[in-house]
């Protein structure tokens, strides 16, 4: 009996071994803007959701986010976008940023817990000028630049002259709990020159939970196992 009770708990690890590396992403409501608006986000300054007939296709589903700074200003200075992303005093505005627009949403998280997104860096500031050098980021308590006026390699078929190109980022929790998600573009050194950040794709990938898998296969394995033994016990009857 104890042989088979030993299969089937085999069989259940074989079985944990085999999916435990197998977790999937959770797309956040609203995270590729698919309901062609901002639900679920919180905007500032110049904010657009746009279909391919911006001059770029999206990297998932129809829609996309567009974050400009204009050729004109957006009324939204350094020291607004650090209290409306809630940032520390001097984030932004010690880097010398004169004016942009963001977005912002809360997200829950576990420890381990990675957050993905594409994002695209577009600007008219050609050639790219050190003094003005407006740039896209970030922001999870701080900023992460994501891309600057050096960072576009390729003309834009959009509004604005040149893009990096959609690329991927990956974020890993290291602590759980509840945060400001941000994302901004930033004029530097003048207020003139159009600079976007283009947004898509924004998901979660859950750390996986060995425990409750075990659990649960332990369950499964035991009542195959008490199944195989119960059967195992019948005899055939007797005429």
């Amino acid at each position: 009996m104890w042989k088979l009770t030993g299969l089937a708990v085999a069989v259940a690890m074989s079985f944990l071994t085999a999916n435990q590396g197998k977790v999937y992403a959770v797309a956040l409501p609203n995270g590729s803007f698919e309901s062609g608006n901002f639900n679920n986000w919180t905007t500032i300054g110049q904010t657009t959701v746009e279909s391919a007939s911006f001059g770029i296709a999206p990297a998932n589903g129809t829609y996309q986010a567009v974050l400009e700074t204009l050729q004109d200003v957006t009324g939204i200075s350094a020291s607004n976008l650090e209290t409306f992303l809630e940032l520390s005093s001097g984030s932004l505005t010690d880097l010398g940023v004169v004016e942009g627009s963001a977005i912002k949403r809360a997200i829950t998280v576990n420890a381990g817990d990675r957050l993905t997104f594409d994002w695209n860096f577009l600007t008219d500031q050609v050639p790219a000028d050190p003094d003005y050098n407006d740039f896209a980021f970030v922001s999870l308590g701080n900023i992460n630049q994501l891309a600057n006026t050096n960072s576009v390699n390729s003309l834009s078929f959009s509004r604005l002259a040149q893009q990096t190109g959609y690329k991927s980022y990956t974020h890993t929790f290291t602590t759980a709990g509840t945060y400001t998600l941000g994302f901004g573009v930033v004029d530097m050194g003048d207020d003139t020159v159009n600079s976007a950040l283009v947004l898509d794709n924004l998901q979660i990938t859950p750390v996986p939970e060995p425990t409750t898998i075990f659990s649960s296969l332990m369950v499964v394995g035991l009542g195959s196992a008490f199944k195989i033994k119960f059967v195992h016990k019948r005899k055939p009857k007797t005429k």
